[in-house]
Formats: structure tokens, C-alpha cells, sequence
């Protein structure tokens, strides 16, 4: 499996290029830097044939617009996020200062939905909380899973923010995420990869609210 992460954009989130083993064909996952994935794309002899977004804010798909005009490339995001896309102001662009190009996406995505992109096969999972419309990408053959800020080495995704809630994003992980097989590598939206036996273990949304005598 090709799987290359660049940590780019404002708040240096995770554009993710991944592809069948040997493919000259990929998808990107959350992209904010249209030149820079470009530029990648170019380097590499690849073709662009799918981009797909995790959910709305601004720090996970500024290059996506830029990316459709010059590749053509599909876009997949949820139904509920897909204003992120089209509007600044939903992204949250707007408030941190962004200039974003508004895009419409091709497939509206649901749960328990399934696509091919880039010679594989992926199964989504809605996984809200941090906003509305989150969404997870399985590849199971792969044995992994692109989680977006839903869930990071160690911690979670923010919650405070227009869409967010606590307990529905504590229920995406426990309930829907943590279902996942343990040996399953888990590729948030920023830092580093993980595991879900790891964060089953170790991460602090488990052990909030419990008291100890």
C-alpha cells in the first residue's frame, strides 16, 4: 500500500496520499496545500483520481478546490459537513483568516457506505463529535483506518467548536472506533499514527469521569 503523510496547512494537519501497492493512481485524504500535493504528485509520476475529506474545518481541505480544477479528481466528504466545502464560514475559514475557494463535492457520503478509490477499497464510519459530519475511512484489507481529528495519539479531537459535542464524540470512539480490531493502525488528522489496542489502553477519554478511591 502507498501511504505518504505531510503534515501541511495553518495548523500543520495530515495530507495523506494513499494508493494500491505499485499504483501510479492515487487518493488524497484531507488536503490543505494544493501546490505542495501538486508538487508531490508531480515527483512521484502520480495521478490524482479521488480526494477525500474527513470533515468541514478549513485546516483539511483549503486545497481541495485547487486540486479539482487542476485534476479533476472526485471529491467524498458526509452529507452533513458538505457546507465546509462550499462555504467559508462553516469551515471556520473565515474566523481564522483563511481565504478559501468554495467547491462542490461529488459523493455525499453515509454511514456503512463503501467506495474504491486508488485500487482500494474503503468502508466509511461516521464518527461525529468533533463536528457534525465527522467521518472515518476504513480500508480493511489494509488493516487500518484514516480517523481525521476524531482521535489522536493520546488524546481526541475538540469538541467546543460549532457541531462539536463531548459525549457523541466519546461515543464515536468508544463505541465505533474502538470496535475496530486492535492490531488496526489508526492515521489522525495531525501528529503521528497509532493503534487501537494502543488508545483502548492508553488514551484519557477512556479514564474521564472515573474517580479512584
Amino acid at each position: 500500500m502507498i501511504l505518504l503523510s505531510y503534515p501541511c496547512g495553518p495548523v500543520a494537519a495530515n495530507m495523506i496520499f494513499v494508493g494500491a501497492d505499485g499504483a501510479k493512481t492515487v487518493a488524497v485524504i484531507d488536503p490543505s496545500d494544493a501546490a505542495l500535493a501538486l508538487a508531490i504528485i508531480k515527483e512521484h509520476g502520480w495521478t490524482l483520481s479521488d480526494i477525500l475529506v474527513t470533515h468541514r474545518h478549513f485546516d483539511h481541505l483549503l486545497g481541495v478546490a485547487g486540486l479539482k480544477k487542476t485534476t479533476g479528481a472526485k471529491i467524498y466528504i458526509s452529507e452533513t459537513d458538505a457546507d465546509g466545502l462550499r462555504s467559508a464560514r462553516a469551515s471556520l475559514a473565515s474566523m481564522a483568516g483563511e481565504t478559501q475557494e468554495p467547491v462542490e463535492p461529488d459523493v455525499l457520503l453515509h454511514d456503512g457506505d463503501t467506495f474504491e478509490a486508488a485500487g482500494l477499497h474503503f468502508r466509511v464510519l461516521e464518527t461525529p463529535g468533533h463536528t457534525a459530519g465527522g467521518l472515518s475511512f476504513v480500508c480493511d484489507e489494509q488493516r487500518c483506518a484514516f480517523v481525521g481529528d476524531t482521535l489522536f495519539a493520546g488524546g481526541y479531537g475538540r469538541y467546543d467548536l460549532s457541531g462539536g459535542d463531548y459525549n457523541t464524540l466519546s461515543c464515536s470512539i468508544k463505541n465505533v472506533l474502538f470496535a475496530l480490531p486492535d492490531d488496526y493502525r489508526l492515521y489522525p488528522g495531525h501528529e503521528e499514527s497509532t493503534t487501537v489496542a494502543e488508545e483502548k489502553r492508553s488514551n484519557p477519554i477512556n479514564f474521564e469521569g472515573l474517580w479512584f478511591d
